[in-house]
This record gives C-alpha cells, structure tokens and sequence, in this order.
C-alpha cells in the first residue's frame, strides 16, 4: 500500500517536535513519556498529523570479538490507527539509504519476538536472543532479540552474534 507523507529528518534533536513525538510514542508503545537522545530522526507526516517516526543514535558496540561502531535504532513506530500500512517500512527503507551514506557498517535494535518478522522483511538478522542494557547503572538482561542490517556489502552482520547483545549505557 502506498501512502504519500511528508518526510522530516532531524539532526541532533535541533527543532524536534516533541509534543506531538510524545503523543506519537505513548500512542504507539502505550504510556511511554520520553524521548531517548537520537542523532537523527526521521518523522513521517500526514496532513500536518505526526504518523511515524524511526530514531537513530550512533554508538560503540563491545563484544567478545571487538569493538564495532554501529548505529542504534529505536522508537520505529507508526500511529496504531496506520499500522500495517507501509508507512513504517518506507520510512525504514529511507532511513537506511541515508545511513548508507555514512561510514557505519551496520545498524542494531531489539524487538518484542512478535516483531522479529517485520524486521526480517525489512532486511534484518537476529544477531541474539536477548539483550543487556545499563539501567540505573546495573546491568539488566532483556529477553527481546537483537536484530542487525548491514549497510556496506562487505560488513557481515554475523560478527555481531552473541549470547547477549550489548546495547549499553543509560539515556
């Protein structure tokens, strides 16, 4: 399906429109109040209404085989009254032709088991079972999967396999 929307990328949070990002975010994962830091973002616009967005957030990965610089994406979500319309896989598709023009090999996200599909279709590969964040400083374990596109050819997002995927710091 295709829908015509105006596309917004913001750099470094200069200018986001946090109200209605806020209202967008607690439609679309119920409740939630903040925004994470993001290096870019691109929203998706209907008729003047925020409809979709995909946060990124550049940051070094630490695992047993090295160290690896990558992008972090987070908050993909579409308002619930246009999901499975398209609108969140264009702005995927978008968001990774941007960041292919970046030096970054690879990008990174955890996900509910019920999504891994969606990301499957959008060119991803399960690179853990779970993921460890830093959450008032203690390291917390959670059982959604890490998922990984690369975004050069060479890059082979198998080197990214782990027991946990570590996400990292707190916001």
């Amino acid at each position: 399906m295709e829908f015509n929307f105006d596309l917004e990328h913001i750099v470094d949070d200069l200018n986001v429109p946090e109200d209605e990002l806020l209202q967008l975010l607690g439609d679309a994962f119920v409740g939630a109040d903040t925004l994470w830091p993001a290096n870019q973002r691109w929203l998706a616009w209907i008729d003047h209404r925020l409809v979709a967005c995909v946060a990124i957030q550049r940051r070094w990965f630490r695992l047993a085989s090295g160290y690896y610089e990558g992008w972090m994406v987070g908050t993909v979500c579409t308002t619930p009254d246009l999901q499975r319309r398209g609108i969140a896989t264009e702005l995927l598709r978008v968001t990774h032709a941007d960041l292919r023009k970046d030096e970054l090999a690879f990008a990174v996200l955890n996900c509910g088991e019920s999504r891994v599909r969606f990301y499957e279709r959008n060119g991803y590969q399960q690179v853990s079972a779970r993921a460890t964040y830093l959450r008032d400083g203690v390291a917390v374990i959670d059982d959604d999967p890490a998922m990984a596109i690369s975004l050069l050819p060479e890059f082979d997002v198998t080197r990214l396999v782990c027991d946990s995927f570590p996400f990292g710091f707190d916001f």
